[in-house]
């Protein structure tokens, strides 16, 4: 166990430019853009026909409006956590291309620059060294992505509450811990599902990978496209092409079809994501016979790689 641990500790040191500073970088940038639009935030935004009967000059009277209103208690803590989520949620969208491209060099930079002949003479089973640049992108690199957008939010809460609290308004409104904590419930248990889902198909780049002497990202993405065209061309059906797109995502078409998406406003929508989002995904995915193929078949990938790399020199 204490050897898996080091190889995984390894992967990350070697990979800690894409799973820790991008994320990082862009977390960092979000955070400059809250700061910059927070300043004269009642001069730069027009609210006219938002607080006709109020005078809106800064944030502090924004919040102190908008918790007055009607609906203050059901809508604010709903559109304040979605809020922070589009302020500090940026670094999720460099997540796809970093675990990508860390499966895609992860076992062909290793026989490109030779240092393979290094890593076999060393105690540890091939199938130690695979799992191991597996895990790390696919499972490991998001739990940090989380990690950075979680402490993102913190920081644009702690700012945005000394700007309220100098502008004597109600800095608990911008605290709604319960929604916050909710949605990185959510977000963790959704993208693990996701990632079940989509494991065939981030297992073949790691085959690739293993297999690819020489441009990777060809031999990844063109065996595929070749198969649908001929299959496109010769049988004229789409199956192929349907099946990647439903591993890719369009399985929550049909897991979300029964439920009740009546949306009007930031609340309804919090109450349908803890209302069951999450329940729906994992039944309907255990019941999927789509979804356990896609897992054998990613063992298959994964088991192809490790015999590769038995095999490299």
């Amino acid at each position: 166990m204490n050897t898996y641990v080091a190889l995984i500790k390894r992967e990350f040191l070697d990979g800690q430019n894409g799973y820790l500073r991008v994320p990082v970088i862009l977390a960092a940038l979000s955070i400059f853009l809250v700061v910059v639009s927070t300043i004269g935030f009642g001069e730069t935004i027009e609210f006219d026909g938002v607080f006709d009967d109020y005078e809106i000059e800064n944030l502090g009277d924004a919040l102190t409006e908008a918790a007055a209103s009607k609906r203050g208690d059901e809508e604010l803590p709903a559109a304040i956590t979605l809020s922070y989520w589009v302020m500090a949620g940026i670094s999720w969208v460099a997540l796809p291309f970093v675990v990508f491209f860390s499966l895609l060099s992860a076992l062909y930079e290793e026989r490109r620059d030779r240092s393979i002949l290094f890593w076999k003479s060393m105690p540890v089973d091939d199938w130690q060294e695979v799992l191991a640049k597996f895990v790390t992108p696919v499972f490991l690199a998001p739990i940090i992505f989380l990690a950075i957008a979680i402490g993102s939010q913190i920081v644009v809460a702690l700012f945005l509450s000394i700007v309220v609290l100098f502008q004597g308004g109600p800095v608990l409104e911008l605290w709604p811990l319960a929604s916050m904590i909710g949605t990185w419930i959510y977000f963790a248990t959704l993208y693990m599902t996701m990632t079940l889902w989509v494991l065939p198909i981030l297992a073949w780049v790691l085959f690739v990978s293993a297999y690819a002497s020489r441009l990777p990202i060809m031999w990844a993405l063109l065996p595929p496209a070749i198969i649908m065209a001929i299959e496109g061309i010769l049988f004229e059906t789409t199956t192929v092409l349907r099946w990647i797109g439903i591993q890719l995502g369009g399985w929550q078409t049909y897991a979300y079809r029964d439920l009740n998406a009546d949306i009007d406003g930031p609340a309804d929508f919090l109450a349908l994501v803890f209302g069951g989002l999450q329940w729906e995904a994992l039944t309907y995915s255990l019941g999927s016979t789509q979804f356990w193929i896609g897992l054998v078949i990613a063992a298959g990938f994964v088991f192809g790689a490790i015999e590769l790399r038995k095999r490299a020199t």
